[in-house]
């Protein structure tokens, strides 16, 4: 069976012939060409199949997006690079917002260091922002990746990110701390705007559901230690109950990234009609062991992750490397719906042998 073959097995509730391994390698991956020692037969787009064919490795990450944005000619987005900061500023006729992202130096990420939304008024400027674009569908670039990848992968498309606004939120327009005291002193700002935003993703999915993709992932960057019970249950669970099943009716099937914690969501997540949840993390880089999340899922949904990035780093031994995999191989056996896959990345110190090891162990143990 091909890599394509294996998850779309897991999928149907089939056995496939390996457990199917599809990591997130973007981050090593960037940060060598970032630095520029990336080997030229792992350039460009044909390069970038070539490195997880090498890796051994499917590839369902970063494909081209589905839908081309505009904005209103009302709608003015700046940004400029000020040495180690990235300055982002939005101007609208109803105010204007900025927002600031410090490169870290060497780790190949960045972090903001201010958010778009830091009062209630600026909650004004996001809405209008988001009722004043319009949207293309942009199928081609898709599907020339699609049939490049061919068995190899299969390319992943994501709806906007975040999906939820409070994920939006929570992760890109204000912060966990902002968006937790706009909660306590501006509500009724913060319900609108989760409901004008959510509204104006409506032309998007609509491009999504006609789309030629099979494989969705709504990118919400989630965990349950910071959105908690109370905030999925009343802002996030019905609108991802409402997307999911847009996806359905013709024909795709969807998953959620849950990269944080999952004691708080993952009982919630089991309720959805979600296809699968992703990027599950386990501990010690989670707060659910392997057992646990088997036991709690029991076969109901897709798992895909299990394997913390955190190990692939050489302060790990490749002794403790290699029994933990096996380990994820014996708690999630072939036939289980499971797909190996990093939770949440592999970082940028990781040893290609490492990285290169887990198929050896997929073949023998998978």
């Amino acid at each position: 069976m091909t890599e394509r073959e294996r998850v779309l097995a897991v999928f149907r509730r089939e056995v496939p012939d390996r457990t199917p391994w599809f990591g997130d390698l973007s981050w090593w991956y960037n940060t060598r060409k970032e630095k520029g020692n990336l080997p030229e037969r792992w350039q460009g787009e044909t390069g970038y199949l070539k490195f997880h064919q090498e890796a051994g490795c499917g590839i369902y990450l970063y494909a081209p997006c589905l839908y081309q944005q505009s904005f209103d000619e009302s709608v003015k987005v700046e940004s400029k690079q000020e040495g180690l900061v990235g300055v982002t500023t939005i101007t609208t006729p109803v105010g204007t917002v900025r927002s600031l992202q410090q490169r870290l130096p060497g780790s190949g990420t960045s972090a903001y260091v201010e958010h778009f939304v830091k009062k209630p008024e600026d909650l004004k400027v996001m809405r209008y922002f988001f009722n004043h674009r319009h949207f293309q569908p942009a199928y081609v670039e898709f599907e020339k990746i699609d049939n490049l990848w061919n068995g190899w992968g299969i390319p992943c498309a994501t709806a906007p990110c975040c999906t939820s606004t409070l994920q939006t939120l929570l992760t890109r327009w204000a912060g966990v701390t902002t968006t937790i005291e706009l909660l306590q002193i501006a509500r009724g700002e913060v319900e609108l705007t989760i409901e004008e935003v959510q509204a104006s993703d409506e032309p998007i999915f609509e491009i999504l559901a006609a789309s030629p993709a099979l494989l969705f992932c709504l990118p919400e960057n989630l965990s349950g230690q910071i959105t908690g019970r109370f905030l999925m249950e009343k802002y996030e669970l019905a609108y991802w109950e409402k997307r999911v099943s847009q996806l359905h009716r013709t024909g795709k099937y969807v998953i959620l990234h849950n990269d944080g914690t999952l004691r708080a969501s993952l009982p919630l997540l089991l309720t959805t009609s979600l296809d699968g949840i992703e990027a599950v993390t386990p501990e010690p880089a989670g707060d659910m062991t392997l057992e646990e999340i088997e036991q709690m899922v029991s076969g109901k949904k897709v798992i895909w992750g299990g394997l913390p990035g955190v190990f692939f780093s050489p302060r790990y031994s490749e002794e403790f490397f290699v029994a933990y995999v096996k380990q994820v191989l014996k708690t999630f056996p072939r036939g289980w719906p499971f797909v190996l896959g990093v939770a949440d990345q592999v970082p940028p110190d990781a040893e290609w042998s490492r990285i290169r090891l887990v198929r050896d162990l997929v073949e023998e143990y998978g």
